[in-house]
C-alpha cells in the first residue's frame, strides 16, 4: 500500500495539462477608420467626455430615458440571455466538481442472544457497533479537469458577452423605434398641414370656377391634389401605431401599453452629447460580440485538452476508514480502527475510433471558432464604417433639404399671389405646392434618420451597457 501511495505522489508532481494553451490570436486592426474624420466633426463644438454607458441621455428626452430604463430591466430577452449566464456560472462549478472529494458513511450495529449450551442459564449478549467513511479522491494527472474548467469558464465569458451584446441591441432598438415614432409624429404634423394648406387653395379655386374665372380642370386638378396628400396620412398613422406597439413589446409589455404616453405629438430629440472618438483596435477590443467569438475560440482550443486527455488512463486514489466497538457482557469494550487506502487506474483499450473521432471533431470546432472569429472582426469594423458613412451622408443631405424647403417656401408664396392676379395658372400653384410638401417631408424624414444613425453608431461602437 504504501508503494501505491508513493507512486501516486510522483504522477501527480509531475503531472501535465494535455492540449494546446490558448493565445489570443493578433486583431491586424488598420490604425484608424476610413471615416475616422467623422467621428472629429460630429464633437465640433462639444467637451469630448469620453465613453458613456447611458449614452441614450444624450437627447435629453426624459421619456426616452424612461423606455430604455424600463426595457433593459424588464425586457424577456435580456431576462433569457441573463439566464443563460447564470446556466453557464453553475457549469463552471460543475466542471471543477471533478477534482473535489467524495465520501460515503455508513453506521451498522448487530446484537446477538445465545444460551449457554451447559445449561446454566446465564445468558451471553454479544454486542457490536461499526461506523464506516469511503473516500474517493481522482488525482487529475493530464489535466482533463482543468480543461474542463477552461472550457466552462470560456462558456461563462461567452455568455456574458451575449448578454452584454443583447442589452447594447435592445436599448438600441428602443431608442431608434422612438426617434422614429416622434419622426413619424413630425411627418403628420407636416402633412396635416399640406392638406390644410391645399384645401385652401382648393377653396380659391372652386370660388374662381363658381365665378366663372377658372375652368372646371383646375377645380378637379385642386380635388385630386388634397386627396393624394389625404392618402398619405393612413399609413403614417399605421406606422405609429406599429411604433407603440413595437415599443410596448421591447419593455416587455402587451400591445397597447404605451396608446395614451406616446400618443402626443412631440419634437424629435437632437442628441447633444459627445459622441466618443475611438480608433478600430479600440471598437473591436471592447464590442461584445467580438468578446463572444474569442470566447467561443478559447472554449473550442480547451476542448481539444479534454479530447486528448481521453487517451490517458485516469486515477483515482479511494480509501476506507472503519471504526468498530465491540464486546461481550460483563467484559471491556474494544474499539477497532482500519484503514484502507487503494488506487484505481482506469484505461480504455479499443474505442472503435470513438477518441479519434472527438480529437478531430474538437480540431475543427476550433478552425471553425477561429476563422468566425476573424468574420466577426471584419463585420464589426465594415459596421462602424457603414454608420459613420450614413451620418456623414445625412449630414449633407440635411443642409441641402433645409435650402430646398427655404427656397420652396418662398416659391409657394410667390406663386399662390400671382395666381390670385390671374398672372399664372393654378397648375403651377400646384406644382409649388407639391414642391415644398416634399420638400419638408424630406427633411423631417432626414432628421429623423440622422438621429436613427446616432442610435445605431453606439451599437456599432460597442459601448458597453453592463447594467445588469
Amino acid at each position: 500500500m504504501r508503494h501505491c501511495c508513493l507512486f501516486l505522489v510522483g504522477v501527480a508532481l509531475t503531472a501535465c495539462t494535455v492540449g494546446p494553451d490558448y493565445e489570443a490570436p493578433e486583431i491586424g486592426a488598420p490604425p484608424q477608420f476610413v471615416s475616422q474624420d467623422v467621428l472629429e466633426t460630429l464633437n465640433e463644438g462639444r467637451e469630448y467626455q469620453g465613453v458613456a454607458a447611458d449614452w441614450w441621455t444624450g437627447f435629453d428626452d426624459e421619456l426616452l430615458n424612461t423606455l430604455v430604463e424600463t426595457g433593459i430591466e424588464k425586457n424577456f430577452e435580456i431576462s433569457a440571455t441573463a439566464a443563460r449566464v447564470k446556466e453557464a456560472r453553475a457549469r463552471v462549478k460543475l466542471a471543477g466538481a471533478g477534482d473535489d472529494l467524495s465520501a460515503d458513511a455508513d453506521l451498522g450495529a448487530d446484537v446477538e442472544v445465545r444460551q449457554d449450551l451447559g445449561g446454566d442459564n446465564d445468558t451471553t449478549n454479544a454486542r457490536g457497533v461499526a461506523a464506516g467513511l469511503s473516500v474517493s479522491l481522482p488525482v487529475d494527472v493530464f489535466g482533463r479537469t482543468r480543461r474542463e474548467v477552461e472550457a466552462a469558464r470560456a462558456g461563462l465569458e461567452a455568455a456574458q458577452a451575449d448578454l452584454r451584446s443583447i442589452v447594447l441591441r435592445i436599448s438600441s432598438d428602443i431608442a431608434s423605434e422612438y426617434l422614429q415614432l416622434r419622426g413619424n409624429q413630425r411627418q403628420l404634423e407636416l402633412l396635416r398641414e399640406s392638406v390644410a394648406l391645399q384645401e385652401k387653395t382648393l377653396s380659391i379655386v372652386r370660388s374662381r370656377f363658381e365665378s366663372g374665372l377658372s375652368p372646371e380642370l383646375d377645380l378637379r386638378r385642386a380635388e385630386t391634389s388634397v386627396e393624394n396628400l389625404r392618402a398619405d396620412i393612413p399609413p403614417l398613422e399605421e406606422q405609429l401605431l406599429n411604433s407603440r406597439n413595437q415599443l410596448a413589446s421591447l419593455n416587455g409589455q402587451f400591445p397597447g401599453a404605451y396608446e395614451e404616453t406616446l400618443r402626443e405629438q412631440k419634437q424629435t430629440p437632437a442628441y447633444r452629447n459627445s459622441i466618443p472618438q475611438l480608433i478600430p483596435l479600440e471598437v473591436l477590443s471592447m464590442r461584445p460580440d467580438v468578446q463572444q467569438a474569442e470566447a467561443n475560440l478559447k472554449q473550442a482550443i480547451a476542448n481539444i485538452g479534454v479530447a486528448e486527455a481521453d487517451y490517458y488512463p485516469t486515477f483515482r486514489l479511494t480509501g476506507a476508514l472503519t471504526i468498530g466497538a465491540t464486546g461481550v457482557s460483563a467484559m471491556p469494550v474494544t474499539e477497532m480502527l482500519i484503514g484502507s487506502l487503494a488506487a484505481l487506474i482506469e484505461q480504455v483499450l479499443t474505442d472503435g475510433g470513438a477518441r479519434d473521432a472527438n480529437f478531430e471533431i474538437s480540431k475543427a470546432q476550433t478552425e471553425e471558432a477561429l476563422a468566425v472569429y476573424e468574420q466577426i472582426l471584419r463585420e464589426s469594423s465594415q459596421e462602424v464604417e457603414t454608420s459613420l458613412a450614413a451620418i456623414q451622408s445625412s449630414q449633407r443631405r440635411q443642409l441641402s433639404l433645409e435650402n430646398v424647403v427655404t427656397s420652396s417656401r418662398r416659391s409657394f408664396s410667390q406663386a399662390e399671389a400671382l395666381y390670385q392676379q390671374g398672372l399664372i395658372s393654378f397648375l403651377d400653384v400646384v406644382d409649388a405646392q407639391r414642391v415644398l410638401a416634399n420638400a419638408e417631408q424630406a427633411l423631417a424624414r432626414e432628421r429623423t434618420n440622422y438621429a436613427m444613425q446616432i442610435a445605431i453608431l453606439f451599437r456599432t461602437l460597442g459601448v458597453n451597457v453592463d447594467r445588469l
